[in-house]
């Protein structure tokens, strides 16, 4: 009686074993949602997410295909950090849960050098609610990051910068609205507003083309436009900051001249695209494609920056 009860007990545990997915990639027949949350490794509070933890390499055998990622989970979350059309690796860091009520999932996204920490939640239904970026590298210049979920469900996001000899920090704090079916931030903490040099890679070039020249709203809000190798090309570098320096963009590349007064960007692969409008005295930007890898989430490249006057040089008065 006993062998067949240690046998029956090994049988149970056998297909339960077996019944747990142990891949996640896109060729799998059949993914369910359980299968897709017990795919998370329970992890204890609290749970904190660092720029270290994402730029640590992690294994390609933990891979979630993007198919399956997005059948659970919305592509357009993606989409706001690393842009429309790119699908960057996805892994899977943690799982926890509020008793009774909401299960969270820790999620890495790898995108080339841009790397993000994803929080997402789920009811006990099993139904997916809302996702947050609680962690960012590779976006800005930030010298330290983490987000953190602690043993109150709250989420904490922190970064800091260093300007000059000085550091910088901001501290968001989100607890998740059951009424609102969202994450809602409750506190933020800047100690003092971050500035930094913004370093111009192009300011040296040449400015022989009738559009080279600085379009400038102030020295944080510029566009740089340089010549290029063609005469049907120029370089640009791009920097802006809006809401207090909170939504910030930047962009270096290569622009195509298709008209007399409309040159755009577009690089084969990547969804960003942009047109610059030149005028006598200015330059209108539009971002026509998604460029959310260059910017923040809130904000976009467009606005109309007056074009800065060139010096003009002294004249040597000729001797008589």
């Amino acid at each position: 009686m006993n062998k067949f009860l240690v046998f029956l007990l090994f049988t149970l545990l056998l297909v339960n074993c077996k019944s747990k997915k142990t891949s996640l990639q896109d060729e799998e027949d059949s993914v369910e949602v359980t299968d897709f949350i017990d795919f998370f490794p329970e992890t204890a509070l609290p749970v904190r997410i660092g720029d270290t933890t994402l730029n640590r390499k992690t294994s390609d055998s933990l891979l979630i295909g993007y198919k399956i990622f997005t059948q659970f989970i919305p592509d357009s979350i993606l989409a706001k950090d690393f842009g429309k059309g790119i699908k960057p690796k996805l892994y899977p860091l943690g799982k926890t849960m509020e008793k009774g009520k909401e299960i969270y999932l820790f999620i890495k996204a790898v995108s080339g050098a841009k790397r993000v920490g994803y929080l997402a939640c789920f009811n006990k239904e099993e139904e997916y609610l809302a996702a947050l970026p609680i962690v960012r590298v590779g976006f800005d210049r930030s010298t330290s990051a983490y987000g953190l979920l602690d043993n109150k469900f709250q989420i904490t996001t922190y970064r800091e910068r260093k300007a000059g000899t000085e550091f910088h920090f901001k501290r968001n704090v989100y607890i998740f609205n059951n009424s609102a079916g969202s994450f809602t931030l409750i506190m933020t903490e800047p100690n003092e507003e971050i500035i930094e040099n913004i370093i111009n890679p192009i300011d040296t070039f040449q400015l022989k083309h009738k559009f080279s020249g600085d379009y400038v709203k102030d020295k944080r809000n510029f566009i740089s436009v340089r010549d290029g190798k063609k005469a049907n090309e120029l370089l640009f570098f791009v920097h802006f900051e809006k809401d207090n320096g909170n939504c910030v963009g930047e962009l270096k590349g290569t622009i195509r001249v298709i008209s007399k007064t409309l040159a755009q960007y577009q690089e084969p692969g990547n969804p960003c695209a942009l047109e610059f409008n030149f005028a006598t005295s200015s330059l209108s930007l539009v971002e026509t494609g998604g460029c959310g890898s260059y910017r923040d989430i809130k904000c976009f490249f467009e606005g109309r920056y007056p074009k800065k006057p060139v010096p003009k040089t002294p004249v040597t008065p000729k001797k008589k």
